[in-house]
Formats: C-alpha cells, structure tokens, sequence
C-alpha cells in the first residue's frame, strides 16, 4: 500500500509532531512525515535528522508565500499540519485545497484566536464544564476552517489535577483522528478512551483502542521530546 505522505509546519518543539510520528509506528498506518517546514529556528532538526525526515527553515511571509509554496510543490503532501504561529495567505491555500489542517486546544468556535494553552485559561476564567481539541481545515479566518475531529471531557476546576496535560493528550488524539479522517484511513475504533483517569468523548470515532495509548506511550513522547 502507498503511504499518504503529511508535512508539518512548525514554529515550536514539535509535540504534536512527535506524537504523530509515535502514533504512526504505534498503529503501524499507512502514513509518512515527508517533511518538517519551520517558520523560524526550532530545535526539532537533530529530531528530523533522526529519523531521515526532511526538514528546512523558510522565511515565510504571507506576502512572501514563494519560498514555502516551493518546499511543498516538491514534498507533494497529501495532508499539511499547520502549527506556524502564522496566518497562511490565500494563494498557498488555494494551491493546495483543503490539504491544510490545524490543531486548536479548545472545543471551537470557543475560544477561536487564542495561541496555544491560552485557551484553558480562558476556559477557567468563564468556568466552562467541558474543554478539548479540535481539529479543523485552515482557511483565511483564524481557527474559522470546517471541523474534522474534535475530543472533550467533563473538568472540574477547583479539583481536577493534570488539565493542561489531559488538554494537550486529547489534542492529539484529536488530530490523529482528523489526519486519519482526512486521508480515509478506516480502521475500527473507538469513541470513548481514558487519560489521566478522565473520560475522554470523541467525534468521529478515533482509529485506536483503549490499550493503544498507555502510560508507557506518553513517558516515551515525554522522553523523547525532553531530550530532543
């Protein structure tokens, strides 16, 4: 089978990106990171040249797109994780129609324009009784793009330990589902999956069981990402 090939834009440590590439090999799919573009100096090319995945730094503008448009005419990615701390132009859209996905860590439309876990502490300001991920397609309009794949569970703000990790964990199941969505990747699964002792709901159902994602998962992502 041709693995459908994903690159990853990025700005910070990755993540996300490293739980993807985990997730990939946990789950033995079809899928191949092509590509890891930054905005700016990261500290994730020692990972890519780890695991022989291509990586370059752009100067990108959304009134400079040329250099960025290159990097991904050449890589031909199927699915385009967006985590630039940048809004992309229209005409690199375009090119490339309905390719472009993000992660947010909120239920949206809530919270739209926030950066990052700003979100959760929005949604402790107001109280809110559900927070999660979601991911959606990118468009101009900033976390505006039709949703994909979304995962929430129930918080208790004056008890609940471990927000901002189950936050980030449900993010990434999150956009696994909406990559595995996105390139028709069908494979039996599940709605609901436990993390850090919380019930965690998703929507469509994600492609994993509840023993695909264990703790000795996470230590590993933790690891690697501490050391890289």
């Amino acid at each position: 089978m041709n693995k459908k090939k994903i690159v990853f834009l990025v700005s910070g440590g990755g993540g996300t990106l490293k739980f993807i590439f985990f997730a990939i090999e946990k789950l033995q799919l079809p899928i191949q990171i092509v590509g890891i573009i930054a905005d700016r100096v990261t500290n994730l090319e020692k990972f890519a040249n780890k695991n022989n995945i291509y990586y370059n730094q752009v100067a990108y503008k959304r009134s400079e797109p040329k250099e960025l448009q290159n990097e991904l005419n050449q890589l031909k990615p199927d699915v385009i994780i967006t985590n630039i701390h940048k809004i992309i132009d229209s005409d690199t859209l375009n090119m490339f129609p309905s390719k472009f996905i993000n992660l947010h860590y909120s239920l949206l439309p809530s919270f739209a324009g926030f950066i990052g876990m700003e979100t959760v502490e929005k949604a402790k300001e107001q109280n809110v009784g559900f927070i999660g991920g979601t991911c959606h397609e990118v468009n101009e309009i900033v976390d505006a793009g039709k949703i994909i794949h979304q995962g929430c569970f129930a918080v208790d703000w004056n008890n609940d330990k471990e927000i901002i990790d189950t936050v980030f964990k449900t993010s990434c199941l999150a956009i696994l589902g909406g990559i595995c969505t996105k390139i028709e990747i069908k494979k039996e699964g599940t709605e609901r999956v436990i993390i850090n002792d919380k019930e965690i709901i998703f929507s469509p159902r994600l492609p994993v069981s509840n023993l695909d994602f264990e703790e000795n998962f996470w230590v590993k992502l933790k690891k690697e990402h501490d050391t890289i």
